[in-house]
């Protein structure tokens, strides 16, 4: 088995093509192979450094299970599909991070130690008997371990239920790793990934493995504590957990970070998971990760080292932005000599008075032990950092637009080019267009702007190097299947800042065309739920800038809106037109997807939390009794404060519910609260 390189590669001096190459075969070596070669920390410092350098690469996209290649699978071993995928988690690697995820969610998190070892999945048949065990490869297919686990120890081979599913993960226990295994392999999940592949399932057994739950599919459970005290119930070992509100988040963290060593397994990390499970269901989730739930990692080493220069790169935005160039110092293992100085405030902040020198002495972190940071100046230095008073590409004038060093780019500026074609690419999914052959096309004139890439022709590429008429053909093909394309998809291929996938599926869902988009106000947007001011002004001036782009892209490509000839019509004369509703805790009768679409079919809306014009939030009749009596919870809470100042929000439980869905409004049960002065 593979060990660690003892000195990792230093990656600033990669092309972004070598990147690209070692972001796969690391991410494949991880998933699939379950034999990586270098560290996780390594690994996740080796995807910024390619962030950095090419920000739009589309293997970005693809780190994880689901990036992996699923052909790289052992063939003589049996696959199982993964329903729903086994995904990633989103990484955080500081406080403030952790604090706005707080915000997005009702309740507080389970927090768990975050458990380094071979993510795995145990599913029972009806009567209570391990049907299938499996690892999570790709995330949506796995590898099926079914008798190897029969020789893990705690690995429950019948239980007092049936019909569901278990996942978590299996580790050696560091004790065990320490007194048999330590001068022989590298660390204990190598081993366990070996251990879980061996052809004679007997051998399992010699690792000791353990397997710890932390997930449960199939029965009802309304919060995540729910599923650790079931499949404790269940004779599943599960991870030490607690229930910790937003401000308990850091304190937390910082007490795992300071007992890691005295744990059992190895640790990298915190993950949080919203403990309402109504709540994770109203975030959802990425292709990439669940939303409601997220991984804070440990912090990396700190140094000292100095400041001797800053460059300056063009986004795809048009964005000047600084990188640092230190004197190289070792963190976690690697020599970092280019640090992110993100924007002109950060800048400003960190050089005081004086503003940023070169020659500052300065400390340095790894966050995490992966990104490079600049935590702060600890002796200025005698020269001031001077921002560029052109663009280093194309010489246009820059100014200052808030914290961010813009320019009105000239139309040759190549930096701004190459990042807009290499999006647009990226989010249209047209695979093959890497770095290299991007950079032949602009060069030579046949594509400069997106809408080159529709009237490129076999015969225009055959002169490329390195490219063939079999590659250029493949590369048409690619381009023709992208000319129908859903109306999100074209927003976000459009580069404009703010326009995400979150805001894109917004205006897609609010408008029916890309005509009625276009001619969209910034007041407009504004009204949209979780679109504001900077939001909406950013897409609408960036609508607008685009204009010409729009209009010479829709010549080649037919734009789809969701189809919406199946919705059931509005049922005219309710008492829920023009209303907004919210629903809290669990109700009897339906699921809340079932509640919201009925509200919807009557004209009304469902914001997803707790807002000032709020008309109703409905609860189930046995929560309605509890509030009778007092009990409140957050949203209760906050409804409260609104109607305090104003609003005339009213409480009412399911029954009364139904009462409007049948058109009648005589509502007994209506509460409003916090206006009873």
């Amino acid at each position: 088995m593979s060990k660690p390189a003892a000195t990792p590669p230093d990656w600033e001096r990669y092309s972004a093509d070598e990147l690209e190459e070692a972001v796969r075969y690391h991410n494949r070596k991880y998933w699939i192979d379950n034999a990586p070669e270098i560290s996780d920390p390594e690994f996740d410092r080796l995807v910024e450094v390619l962030r950095d350098k090419d920000p739009e690469n589309a293997v970005l996209h693809a780190v994880g299970p689901a990036g992996a290649d699923a052909e790289s699978f052992d063939s003589e071993t049996e696959k199982i599909a993964h329903d729903p995928p086994m995904l990633s988690l989103n990484k955080c690697y500081e406080e403030q991070t952790l604090l706005d995820w707080y915000d997005k969610f009702e309740g507080p998190a389970l927090v768990t130690p975050k458990i380094d070892g071979v993510a795995a999945t145990l599913r029972y048949d009806t009567h209570g008997e391990l049907q299938v065990a499996a690892t999570r490869g790709t995330g949506d297919v796995g590898e099926v371990m079914t008798e190897q686990a029969r020789y893990v120890g705690n690995i429950p081979q019948s239980i007092d239920d049936g019909d569901l599913e278990v996942r978590g993960e299996a580790v050696m226990p560091v004790a065990v790793f320490r007194e048999r295994f330590k001068h022989e392999y590298a660390n204990p999940r190598n081993l366990t990934a070996g251990a879980l592949k061996q052809k004679d399932p007997k051998k399992t057994a010699n690792y000791e493995i353990r397997f710890f739950a932390f997930d449960l599919l199939g029965p009802r459970c309304d919060t995540e504590s729910d599923k650790m005290r079931r499949l404790d119930e269940l004779g599943f070992a599960v991870p030490e957990y607690e229930l910790v509100e937003r401000d308990e988040g850091q304190t937390y963290y910082d007490e795992v970070s300071e007992n890691r060593a005295t744990l059992k397994y190895e640790t990298d990390g915190v993950v949080y998971k919203a403990d309402d499970v109504a709540e994770q269901q109203r975030m959802g989730h990425t292709a990439h990760h669940p939303r409601y739930a997220l991984a804070y990692k440990f912090a990396g080493d700190t140094g000292e080292s100095v400041l001797h220069d800053v460059v300056w790169s063009v986004s795809r935005t048009g964005a000047i932005n600084p990188v640092g160039i230190v004197e190289p110092v070792q963190l976690s293992g690697a020599m970092v000599s280019r640090v992110s100085l993100h924007n002109l405030a950060i800048m400003e902040q960190l050089g005081g008075d004086q503003g940023l020198t070169l020659g500052a002495r300065v400390l340095m972190s790894r966050r995490g032990g992966v990104i490079p940071n600049l935590e702060e100046v600890i002796e200025p230095g005698d020269r001031p950092v001077e921002f560029p008073q052109q663009c280093p590409d194309c010489g246009a004038k820059t100014r200052r637009d808030n914290d961010v060093l813009v320019a009105d780019h000239l139309e040759d500026c190549r930096s701004a080019r190459l990042r807009q074609l290499r999006h647009f690419v990226s989010e249209m999914e047209i695979k093959g267009f890497g770095p290299k052959l991007l950079e032949q096309l602009y060069e030579t004139e046949i594509v400069t702007s997106p809408p080159d890439f529709f009237t490129l022709t076999v015969e225009e590429m055959l002169p490329l190097e390195r490219v063939g008429r079999k590659l250029a053909e493949k590369q048409i093909r690619r381009i023709d299947n992208a000319r129908t394309v859903s109306a999100a998809r074209f927003l976000r291929a459009l580069g404009i800042d703010e326009l995400s996938h979150h805001v894109s599926n917004i205006l897609v869902d609010e408008y029916s065309s890309l005509d009625a988009i276009r001619s969209a106000n910034p007041e407009e947007l504004v009204e949209l739920h979780t679109i504001g001011e900077i939001i909406a002004e950013s897409v609408t001036t960036g609508l607008e800038e685009n204009g010409e782009l729009i209009d010479e892209l829709l010549h080649h490509l037919d734009v789809e809106f969701p189809e919406d000839g199946d919705e059931e019509p509005e049922i005219p004369g309710s008492p829920l037109a023009d209303r907004a509703v919210l629903f809290t805790g669990r109700m009897e009768s339906m699921s809340r997807t079932q509640a919201k679409e009925e509200v919807e079919k009557r004209g009304g809306r469902c914001p997803s939390s707790v807002v000032r014009d709020l008309d109703y939030l409905v609860m189930g009749d046995a929560d309605m009794e509890k509030f009778k009596t007092g009990w409140r919870t957050n949203k209760l809470k906050k409804v409260e404060r609104y109607n305090n100042d104003g609003s005339q929000i009213e409480v009412i439980g399911e029954s009364d519910f139904h009462s409007l869905l049948d058109d009648d409004d005589s509502l007994q049960g209506t509460l409003p609260i916090g206006d009873e002065k």
